[in-house]
């Protein structure tokens, strides 16, 4: 579980907004056609018809990719699997630049004057949309901008015209402006999305311990109940609370009691899954989502193990301190109600564990 704020944790919103805009893509893609079209009709070309053939499978690809991503969004969540999608998009965008340079220094060595106003107005366009999405992945908007614009400037180059001397000056200072722009955008729209993605942690995390609180527990309770109606995901709910927390705030102050709190939920995330979610729901207050799971018996274990976890004595400034946890457990099949009755299992398998005697998980019976 990734609690700082570096790039692996703004990955997955960053990788979102690249891929923002489908009709943008598709404009572009079809603006690019249109120009091949008209120059083959005017010159006959066979090598810019191929192109534009070329234009329409690279453009299909990428919408498809698009529409994949879409679909797919909700589970991009970690790093890794952003990664992914980042690396799709940007060999679809990088086969697509290179089209659009190549294409454009093609014209500029053999086409003509029309021709070439038609490839170089394609060429400028590219880019200014490229960048307004790509830029938070600087690394892939520069590549995209340099395949798009290097092969115009060498072809420029190679003419040794003065008139194309200063197209390729032309070239180049927009090549130069736009890595500026790169830079630029992707450091406003990194603070950004940091700020967003802070001012989202304080209002569904628990300052104190870290963990997600209520609201954002039952927000992550709703998706996996909608996973378990859709799908047939199973999961479990734990609910449990410190056995004689009172004690410590009343012997050792509510310092102590802050931190017994914070260890309790360090304990609890080293014994969980990844994939499972810990929250603090208030006061001594906890819950855990246990998802997926295949067996009963992976929740009755968990509920065993952060009993056990919590029991073990802790040490606050040198001091020994005893704390344990009563532990209620549901687990959730085709039968499971609605998230508050959920709720309301774990709550009754609480009661019932603490009636045993505490320091112990319960099973709510299943029907």
């Amino acid at each position: 579980m990734t609690t700082g704020h570096g790039s692996d944790d703004v990955m997955p919103e960053l990788i979102g907004i690249m891929y923002t805009s489908q009709k943008s893509v598709a404009l572009v893609g079809a603006a690019l056609v249109a120009t091949c079209l008209a120059i083959y009709i005017k010159d006959g070309d066979p090598v810019v018809a191929v192109t534009a053939a070329l234009s329409i499978i690279i453009v299909a690809g990428r919408v498809l990719n698009s529409a994949a991503y879409h679909r797919a969004a909700a589970e991009v969540t970690t790093a890794r699997i952003a990664r992914i999608w980042e690396i799709r998009y940007a060999i679809g965008g990088a086969a697509f630049a290179a089209v659009v340079g190549l294409f454009a220094a093609y014209v500029i060595w053999s086409g003509t004057p029309t021709s070439q106003l038609l490839a170089a107005t394609v060429m400028l366009a590219y880019p200014t949309g490229m960048i307004a999405r790509v830029a938070v992945r600087p690394a892939i908007a520069r590549l995209h901008l340099a395949l798009a614009l290097s092969p115009p400037i060498v072809a420029a180059l190679s003419l040794g015209t003065p008139e194309h001397w200063m197209l390729a000056l032309l070239f180049t200072t927009y090549l130069l402006a736009g890595v500026e722009i790169i830079r630029h955008l992707a450091s406003t729209i990194a603070d950004r999305v940091h700020l967003h993605q802070e001012v989202t942690r304080r209002a569904t995390h628990d300052d104190l311990t870290g963990l997600p609180n209520r609201a954002h527990f039952r927000a992550r309770l709703a998706e996996a109940h909608r996973r378990l109606e859709r799908y047939g995901t199973r999961f479990a709910v734990h609910a449990f609370d410190l056995d004689h927390f009172k004690t410590v705030n009343d012997t050792h102050g509510h310092a102590a009691g802050d931190r017994v709190l914070q260890q309790v939920a360090e304990r609890v995330l080293a014994t969980v899954r990844s994939t499972d979610v810990v929250a603090r729901l208030g006061g001594d207050e906890f819950a855990i989502l246990q998802f997926p799971i295949g067996e009963c018996q992976e929740a009755e274990i968990l509920g065993r193990r952060v009993a056990a976890a919590v029991s073990q004595p802790l040490l606050d400034k040198g001091q020994r301190v005893l704390v344990g946890a009563s532990v209620g457990v549901t687990i959730c099949n085709h039968s499971a109600g609605t998230i508050d009755e959920i709720m309301h299992q774990a709550d009754t398998a609480l009661y019932a564990a603490k009636a045993a005697g505490r320091g112990r998980s319960e099973v709510y019976p299943q029907s």
